[in-house]
């Protein structure tokens, strides 16, 4: 066999496939001309020219049946060792890697490995929700036309959550339209972003406010990536599971409800269930309204509330998968004022949330900046913004009438509320 693939050491000429010879700015930056660095300062362009593929091992592979672009889910530890089988089973000849610099450093030589058979090359996008921005979309654009990318190309967003909305919005727009496919390497992006085909960036006053519905190709799901996932991403991926369970499965609801905190220490087995349950739900729900009309409003439990206090703390203080905490406690905490939701209910649905692990209070909200921000809300008709409330553990509706005191009362309630350490026996 071979040996893998590693980033070349030095610069190549453009036909080998080359990092660019000459600097080209690239959001105000510079493009590298060596590989040593994977920093976001650079653009990297690499190629590699066909090979062996590494196989992985038998994977988990859930459908998502999108009428008229159905697509699977590929789901296991090692899917991420065949890219390039992929590539070449829906017919890509040539695609564009889209990632960051922490990541792209940590999982590197695993894409490299996995692409070995394909031709691609690298773009490093800046880390963080306030860099999903038209200015970083503007970046990819150029990055895209440099590496000659064509409506025979692909695009794979090797990251969380901002890389694959960016990537996949980029995707969306760029030519009218390329195919893409996610390589999520969080949690939360496995469960949440990489499936349905919701791709976006932020306005500076309101999360996701820019965006389209573009299906990927296939999502490949290695669960490897989650080995190296710092503590604090692997709980706020698990706050997108356990909004999973509330929403339509209360065996993962108590699945998680007795999870270690931040997971640490679950069985692999178990971990990999719970994923496998969390994108088995939501697929469903996405077969059935692709493009939010009704039924998909439901996976938006917990965010109507959370995308306002993101908004609000400036993406910085709270993770996306926090802020959905809180929205899931505030979400509940609506629900059983009206009589809609049992005591012994919300209490479990707040326990389940703090049992997951320590996160930042949420202190006292601007009240008039909450209610902007969720009077901004995407989901908005006619003027009225519909709240997801949890009506049982595994049962949710979806109500237009939430009143502005509703809203405030929910507030003063996770003002007061604070986020312990979980003591587990």
């Amino acid at each position: 066999m071979r040996p893998r693939p590693t980033m070349p050491s030095g610069p190549m000429s453009r036909s080998d496939g080359a990092i660019l010879t000459s600097p080209v700015p690239f959001w105000g930056l510079r493009v590298s001309s060596s590989t040593t660095a994977c920093s976001c300062s650079c653009l990297v362009l690499v190629r590699h020219r066909p090979g062996m593929v590494v196989c992985p091992s038998p994977m988990r592979e859930i459908h998502v049946a999108v009428p008229g672009r159905p697509y699977r889910v590929r789901l296991g530890k090692g899917a991420a060792e065949a890219l390039g089988e992929l590539l070449a089973s829906v017919g890509r000849s040539r695609a564009v890697v889209v990632s960051s610099p922490p990541i792209w450093e940590r999982h590197r030589d695993r894409i490299v490995r996995g692409l070995e058979g394909a031709t691609w090359t690298a773009a490093l996008v800046p880390e963080g929700e306030r860099h999903k921005s038209a200015h970083t979309l503007q970046g990819l654009y150029d990055a895209f036309l440099q590496a000659r990318l064509g409506r025979d190309g692909v695009v794979l967003a090797v990251g969380g959550g901002v890389v694959g909305d960016l990537a996949g919005f980029a995707a969306a727009s760029y030519m009218r339209g390329v195919d893409w496919i996610p390589v999520p390497t969080t949690l939360l992006s496995m469960v949440d972003s990489a499936v349905g085909g919701k791709v976006g960036i932020n306005h500076p006053k309101a999360k996701n406010l820019i965006g389209a519905f573009h299906q990927p190709r296939a999502v490949v799901a290695d669960v490897a990536f989650l080995d190296t996932l710092p503590p604090r991403e692997r709980q706020s991926g698990a706050y997108e599971v356990l909004k999973c369970g509330i929403i339509g499965d209360r065996a993962l609801f108590e699945a998680m409800r007795a999870a270690p905190p931040g997971l640490e220490g679950w069985s692999e087995a178990a971990l990999e269930d719970a994923i496998a349950s969390a994108v088995g739900l939501k697929a469903r729900v996405v077969a059935e309204d692709e493009r939010e009309g009704d039924l998909r409003r439901v996976l938006n439990l917990g965010h109507t509330l959370g995308h306002a206090f993101e908004a609000i703390t400036g993406y910085r203080r709270l993770t996306h998968g926090e802020a959905v905490g809180w929205g899931l406690i505030g979400a509940a905490a609506i629900a059983r004022r009206r009589g809609l939701l049992a005591v012994a209910d919300f209490e479990a649905i707040g326990a389940a949330v703090d049992g997951l692990g320590p996160r930042p209070s949420l202190g006292r909200m601007p009240p008039e900046r909450v209610l902007e921000a969720v009077a901004r809300d995407k989901k908005a008709r006619e003027g009225r913004v519909p709240f997801v409330l949890p009506t049982a553990i595994g049962e949710v509706s979806v109500v237009a009438d939430v009143t502005t005191g509703e809203v405030l009362a929910a507030l003063d309630e996770l003002a007061a509320r604070r986020a312990p350490r979980p003591q587990r026996a």
